[in-house]
This record gives structure tokens, sequence and C-alpha cells, in this order.
């Protein structure tokens, strides 16, 4: 029995597109870029892709549709039928909370399959366990990242860059400016997301028709039937734990969400201060989050009856709302968000609400009815002409940040970043935003 010589595995690659990070804006824009051609390499320092989506627990996709129509597909739209082909359980359905008008329940695990289905569908390249080191520059383009991997380092000739890393980690290290938190510097917190199996479904609609005064919903009552239940709320037993000592953490409202498992429920209740840039802020934050889930599920459990005979199925890793935004060519603004703007280079749609968690006990929010355009330029790094982004950390103010974040939508910029560079990496130098809508257009995109 031979040994292969570790250089086998670390010699140089070449490839037309990397994308750096495997989270849901990462596969889809790998997808994107491979679709249109490019020989594409994804990088993820997991074991498994989707990051929160999958290792979250997130309770549900958000979202597809603004108050009067779909203004997302695309990639976005093939995942999903991909996803009902293989649970039909997971569709649109209305928010029961009226916050946003459509949302799709779902089961991490089938996600999985279904990201490795359509990565493989479109002939990407996977490197999961690996991390980002540096990026080698000429002339305003990355040329090579070198990516360190658990047999060593090893170096990637690209044509083009897409930063889906949440972060920006790789427009920092090329030279680009990134921008981080509101005007004072502050971030979002960060929260640990909990699952809990064994509920009494029935029960619970019983609990919050015996407590709709608990529950916040937007010019709507809460439909009880409905197949799923999305709730906003649990004031008077928040205030209860903390006021008893029960709770250490104290919320006025939280977010669960049922399942596609039947007497599965996700949980939105732990809030933590942390720089997310920091790695040892983080780490403590991962143990405050578990903490503080535990005491949430021992109170509900004694609570709510609904929640006797349940468990804690799953607690996630320790979720970053906001870190790192890339300096883009043109910033995403609030305005932009509420006010539907329009411009020529639309490359993408959302229309989700300004939500903005804040430090303690303390949220705001603005809905958006009508979805907005994302600018090209928001994907397009100021100073570096081949690098592009997706995901949360598309060029944004903190404000339209709180709404371009969430799932479907980074599924959108991260759809528009993968055209984007498949277009420059076949040919640079006649590289235009028309050429992208386009590309677009013919993978099915909305652009307005």
């Amino acid at each position: 029995m031979g040994i292969k010589n570790q250089a086998e595995f670390l010699c140089d690659r070449d490839y037309d597109v990397v994308v750096i990070g495997g989270g849901i804006a990462g596969v889809i824009a790998a997808s994107a870029a491979a679709r249109a051609g490019s020989r594409t390499l994804l990088v993820e320092t997991s074991t498994f892709l989707g990051g929160v989506v999958t290792m979250g627990p997130l309770e549900a996709l958000m979202t597809q549709y603004d108050a009067s129509r779909q203004v997302i597909r695309g990639m976005a739209q093939e995942l999903f039928d991909d996803l009902s082909a293989l649970d039909r359980r997971i569709k649109n359905t209305d928010d029961t909370t009226g916050y946003c008008s459509k949302i799709i329940p779902y089961d991490a695990e089938t996600m999985k399959f279904a990201l490795e289905n359509l990565l493989a569908k479109y002939h990407v390249t996977v490197l999961t366990e690996a991390s980002l080191t540096s990026v080698k520059l000429k002339q305003r383009r990355i040329q090579t990242v070198k990516i360190t991997t658990r047999a060593g380092a090893m170096s990637i000739h690209c044509r083009a860059v897409i930063d889906c890393s949440g972060s920006g980690y790789c427009a920092f290290l090329a030279g680009n400016d990134v921008m981080t938190g509101d005007q004072d510097g502050q971030t979002q917190p960060v929260t640990v997301l909990a699952k809990i199996g064994g509920v009494d479904c029935v029960k619970l609609r019983q609990y919050v028709q015996d407590h709709s005064e608990d529950f916040k919903t937007f010019g709507k009552e809460i439909d009880l039937k409905a197949q799923y239940l999305h709730l906003w709320g649990f004031s008077g037993l928040l205030q209860e734990g903390f006021s008893t000592g029960a709770l250490s953490l104290q919320r006025n409202e939280i977010h669960m969400m049922e399942t596609v498992r039947s007497g599965e429920v996700v949980v939105n209740y732990s809030r933590v201060t942390a720089n997310p840039l920091d790695p040892f802020d983080m780490s403590e934050a991962q143990r405050t989050g578990v903490r503080q889930i535990y005491e949430f599920y021992e109170w509900i459990r004694r609570k709510i009856p609904a929640f006797k005979n349940s468990y804690i199925a799953h607690t996630g890793y320790v979720g970053v709302r906001e870190s790192g935004r890339i300096l883009g060519r043109k910033i995403l603004t609030r305005d932009d968000v509420l006010n539907s703007g329009k411009c020529d280079s639309s490359v993408a749609m959302g229309s989700f609400p300004i939500d903005i968690h804040q430090s303690g006990n303390g949220m705001k929010f603005e809905r958006v009815l009508q979805g907005y355009q994302i600018p090209a330029e928001c994907l397009h790094a100021q100073k570096i002409d081949n690098l592009f982004m997706g995901g949360r950390c598309i060029s944004s103010d903190f404000e339209a940040n709180a709404s371009c974040r969430i799932s479907i939508t980074c599924m959108a910029t991260g759809h528009a970043a993968g055209v984007m560079a498949a277009v420059y990496a076949k040919d640079a130098e006649n590289f235009s935003y028309d050429r992208v809508q386009k590309s677009l257009l013919q993978q099915n995109a909305i652009l307005r």
C-alpha cells in the first residue's frame, strides 16, 4: 500500500471564477457562474455547505414576494423547485405575522442535499474545510488566491473572484475598504437559534388563542388554522420570566416558527452583544447563547403545556446578522430600500423589512411593501476590478443591510454576483452591466 505524495494534492490550480464562502449566497453564486460557462471553485471553511440556512437552524426562508408580486426568481426559484420535488411540504406560505408577504418553512437536512445537487448539476468544484489566507494582485485585479486546507496550502489562479464570506474578508485582504456597523461602529447583536422537537402544536395554538394580546401582527389576525405558524410575541411570558429571575435575558418579544416536521419549532430567542470580527467575543457568544436557550427552554416547558414533553433537538452556531460590508462602486441605502428606487443597472431585487436587532431588549423595524432594485455597482468592489460580492457583505449602509442580509435576498445577490464574475472572466475588456443583465434574464432572474 502506497502513500500519496502531499504535493499531488497541493499543486497550483486554475479556475475562471473562485467563490469564497459556501453559505447560501456562495452556493447560488457558484452555480450561476458555472451555469454561465465558467469553471468554478467554491471554497468553504466548514465541513458542509449552506451556512445559517443549514446550520442555523433558521426559522424559515424569507422572502420571494413583496405585497403584490414575486420579486426574486432565477437560481433561487430553481433551488426551491428542487426542494419541493424532494419534499412537497416545502413551499411558499403566507406569513402569519404579516411582517412580510410569504415565507418558506423547510427542512435543513433536505436543504443540504438540494444544495449539493445544484452544485453537481452545474459541475462546480467544491473545496470544504478550506480557508482563504491571502490574495495576489496585479493592476487592480486578483490573480491568485491562497487557500489553506488540512493537507496544507495551495494557490488558485483565477480570472474573477466572488466574496460571499459574509464579512468581506477577501476584499479586506485585497485592500478594498470594508464598512462595519452603524454610524457609531455598533453592529447588530448575534444569536444562537434552537430547534425544539416533541411540541404539541394543537396545544400551542390553544396557548396563542388564550394569550392573543401577547402576539404581534401587521394588519391581520393570526390564522391559527394555518399549516405553519410563524409567531412574534410571547411578551407576557418573557416579562414574567425576567421579573422572577427565571430568564437572565430581558426580551419583550421573540420569533417562533413551525418547521415542515411535525411537532418541531425553531426559536429565535438568544441575543448577545459581541464584535462579530473578534474571535474571542464570538467564542464567548456561542456559550452565552446556548445558556440563554436552555434557560428559555426550561421556562416554557414549565409554563406552556405544549412544551411539557418537548426536547431541544438542535442548537445552532452563533449567527451573525451584520459584520463587514464591502465598499462597492455604489452603496445601497435605506432610502433605496424604502422608496423602491429605480436604477438602470439593477441586477437583483429585495423586499424584506429593515429589521434591526439592538443590544439588550430593543428592536427597530420598517416594513417594505414594494420590492426594491439592487444596482450592479453594489456588487462590484470599488478598488478591485475583478472582485464581486453576494450575500450580506454587499455594499450597503447599516440600515439597508438590515433588509438585504436576509436569506432569499442573499440568493438573489449571489445569483447576480455569479453572473457578473462569469461575464468578467469570459471577456474582461468588454465587461459591462448590460451584458450581465442579459445573462441574468436568460437565467430567469427578475431585475425590476
